[in-house]
Formats: structure tokens, sequence, C-alpha cells
């Protein structure tokens, strides 16, 4: 399939979502508006960012500056956990600090419990055209099957997920697909910290394919379907993941980036989110 940074999928309610943006992660102040404005000026068009990321207003400062029309830009934000018994409350607090009107995509940010009551809300904001779109993140498949078990009507448009070639989600992937439901990486570089750009596997494949091993990875995730959103504050970073439109990977390394699949996740994992104490929670840090 041929790419470009304007490619688009479209979800299932036939709203269009760029396949690759930025994730402002752990970015805060000068240094996530900054971000976001190179990644706009080089073409990015998918923001995404979370209450909890506490960066919210300088997202929204830097959408305002760029001089682009809004619906040019996709922004996603999520739904803390705090803040499943008033999802509206929230998400029009969030478009407040975005300075937007709408969402283009609201998630619930991880399955804890009530999270099922949660979307039946987001829903209704839906309904009501303060988010174009919803969906879910960190969430497994029998995760997604318990929303339509409380009631849920309206299938999830996004699935975010930690994928990587350590993690590949071949089964995930396969079910959400069955279901049109799109699934979105947001640590395809491995994660946090624990990147894996390092593997001899892709470091030998970087001369064939004239690429580095974070552009492999990343057409990796295009070519497989997946929406990608790496995080990247250098600008020259932010330039580097976008330039991966001038090849393609072949079905044998495609496999051998399969191959490396371990099935370890190095995030949280979602099955015991509700286990997590509450003290190792992110802190919401004034913007």
């Amino acid at each position: 399939m041929e790419f470009t940074l304007k490619s688009t999928v479209n979800l299932n309610n036939n709203k269009k979502m760029p396949y690759l943006g930025l994730r402002v992660y752990k970015v805060w102040g000068d240094d996530a508006y900054n971000a976001v404005r190179t990644a706009l000026d080089a073409g990015y068009r998918l923001i995404d960012t979370a209450r909890i990321y506490c960066n919210e207003k300088a997202v929204g400062r830097a959408i305002a500056d760029s001089g682009i029309r809004r619906e040019e830009i996709f922004v996603t934000t999520k739904l803390w956990i705090t803040d499943f018994a008033d999802p509206r409350k929230a998400l029009l607090e969030s478009l407040e600090r975005l300075h937007l009107d709408y969402a283009d995509l609201y998630l619930i940010h991880w399955p804890k419990m009530g999270f099922e009551e949660a979307y039946l809300k987001l829903e209704k904001l839906y309904a009501e055209g303060l988010c174009k779109a919803i969906g879910v993140a960190n969430f497994n498949i029998h995760h997604i099957e318990s929303l339509f078990a409380h009631g849920a009507t309206i299938t999830p448009q996004i699935n975010q997920t930690e994928i990587h070639p350590l993690n590949t989600e071949e089964a995930l992937l396969g079910w959400c697909r069955k279901r049109r439901i799109n699934v979105e990486a947001y640590s395809p570089f491995g994660s946090e910290g624990r990147l894996i750009l390092d593997d001899p596997r892709l470091i030998g494949m970087c001369h064939y394919y004239k690429a580095t091993p974070s552009q492999i990875l990343l057409r990796w995730c295009l070519e497989r379907g997946v929406i990608a959103i790496p995080k990247a504050i250098k600008p020259e970073h932010i330039q580097n993941n976008c330039d991966i439109y001038n090849f393609d990977i072949t079905n044998s390394d495609m496999e051998t980036i399969a191959d490396m699949n371990c099935n370890e996740r190095r995030n949280y994992n979602p099955d015991k989110i509700d286990l997590r104490p509450t003290v190792m929670y992110p802190k919401i840090i004034d913007e």
C-alpha cells in the first residue's frame, strides 16, 4: 500500500484519522508546545494528548498558533480513571484547556473498574457532538466484550494500546480488525526508557532500506494497518519519524520483525490495573 504523511484510515463511523501522529506523553510546557508546533509545521495532522499528561493547555496553544484550520487537525484526548463518574465534566474541562469546541477522539484511558458505565456516558458525549469518535486505550479483548455485555451500542472506533515488535498483539489486532475497530500503537519503539532501536535485526535492515530503526518500525506499523503515534520532542526526531514513505518492507523482513515477538508488555498489564496501588498512579499537576 502506498502511504504519505496525508494518508488516513476510515474509522467505523466513516471519520478519517491520520495513520501517523505525535504523542506528547511526559512532555510539558514549552517542550510540548514546541513539539506540537514542529510536528504541525512538518505536516503531521494527528496529535495525541490526555488529561493525565498535563499538557492540554500547551497543545491547545500550539494548535491555535499553527494557523491550520481546526478541521484539518485530528486531536485525541483521554478520560482519566478518577473521572469515570462524570466524563462529560472531564471532557468539557479538557476542551477548555485545549481551547477546542470538540475532540476528534475521546478514549477511556484504562479499563479500571467501572469502565463500562463510563463508556456508556462517552456514547452520550458522542451523540452531543462533543467528540467525533470514541474508543478505548489499553483494552484487551474481554474488556471490549464487556462493553457490549453492559449495553454499549457504539463499537469503539479505536483501541490504542502497546504494540511493538516484542508485543505484536496479533490476536487482538485480528479480533479488532474483524469488528472494524482500528488499532493504534502508542509505543512503536518499545516503551519509555526501554527502546528496542538497537536490536541487531533492525540494525541489519538499515543499510538495505536506507532508513533508521525508528523509521523501519513505523513503516512496519503502517504496513500492518496499525496507526502509530511515536513520542518525539527534538525537531530532528519529529522529522525523521515522518520520512517513512520512500520504501516498503519486504515480506521476509516483515516476518523477521514479527518473529521478535515474545508477548513482552512493558507498560502496566491492563488485566491487573485494579490491583495497582493508588500511590503509583501519575499525579495531575497544574499546567
